[in-house]
């Protein structure tokens, strides 16, 4: 269905480091592998990796990403690397070895890889205009942001930046997860300001459901970037996507290969495409056959051999 990859091509940035799932290292490395060189690749986006671990990718990827040549390598890995927060000196001291990190991989029979992008909390304005100052031209940053209050203040600082923001939208615990209406006022205020985001965090399932062993309602990947497709689109405001956030079944949704609508709001293809490339880039997941495997259960995407779907 051409409206559903749209909106999940290289989607699914994969942080298997990362609870609830805390694979170890290789683990992680292996199953990033498995994804990368399957026919389910076309939903995968970039491996997250934090920047004291750098030095056992760099090992770890030699038996598994291809060999770096001039003057560009196909199938080279995207990694977007954790640091510290925003205005911090550690946050300095990452962002050099992040450097060194690229310098080491571009170069010829290396592990092809390249960190393009990065996470860290920015925990005040002043800090993130910091960070901002000394963040190279060629790596995107998403400053996680806190969802209580308002978020304008943040999300104003990178107006007209080449930068995001970052939701956390679950954990493991109840307290981990945002009301509905926080998530959509920052989502709103996010739309209203052009200011792009990823989210992370409780994202394992297309839909709104309650998760037992989280002990909260957790918000479905289709929830949040249908809901932000039409939020960008001018088709819902943000008393529409707070209840949009909260949608638990496939059937109050209309998809087709030309458009996804719920109620009287409607996106098409085109629109979810152009949300995808400039306000809704990613979500992280500490797995990747959650969403895959709840795709192909709602019949969305298409199951095929062992290796995957397409």
């Amino acid at each position: 269905m051409r409206s559903v990859h749209a909106l999940m091509s290289s989607v699914i940035d994969y942080a298997g480091l990362y609870p609830p799932a805390q694979h170890d290292p290789p683990t992680a490395v292996d199953l990033f592998t498995q994804v990368h060189d399957s026919r389910r690749t076309w939903m995968l986006g970039r491996l997250i990796w934090p920047a004291a671990k750098l030095d056992e990718l760099s090992t770890l990827a030699t038996a598994h990403a291809p060999a770096a040549v001039a003057p560009e390598t196909e199938g080279a890995w995207a990694i977007a690397c954790v640091i510290a927060p925003a205005g911090t000196a550690e946050c300095a001291a990452d962002l050099t070895r992040l450097a060194q990190f690229n310098a080491r991989h571009e170069r010829e029979g290396e592990p092809a890889m390249r960190i393009d992008a990065i996470e860290l909390r920015g925990d005040s304005v002043g800090a993130i205009e910091r960070a901002l100052a000394i963040l190279p031209d060629d790596i995107f940053p998403y400053f996680e942001i806190p969802l209580e209050g308002d978020p304008r203040g943040a999300i104003a600082a990178l107006v007209g930046e080449e930068a995001g923001v970052k939701f956390r939208t679950g954990g493991t615990t109840p307290e981990a997860h945002p009301a509905a209406g926080d998530l959509a006022r920052a989502m709103s205020a996010c739309a209203a300001a052009g200011v792009p985001f990823k989210a992370t965090a409780g994202l394992h399932r297309a839909l709104c459901h309650f998760n037992h062993a989280a002990g909260a309602h957790q918000f479905g990947f289709l929830n949040l970037l249908v809901g932000a497709a039409m939020a960008y689109a001018g088709r819902l405001d943000e008393e529409g996507l707070t209840e949009f956030l909260t949608v638990n079944s496939i059937e109050h949704l209309g998809c087709s290969d030309s458009a996804i609508s719920w109620q009287a709001a409607r996106v098409s293809t085109n629109e979810i495409t152009e949300s995808r490339m400039r306000f809704a880039h990613s979500f992280g997941s500490c797995s990747f056959d959650e969403p895959w495997q709840d795709l192909v259960a709602l019949e969305l995407v298409r199951a095929v051999a062992a290796e995957g779907a397409a």
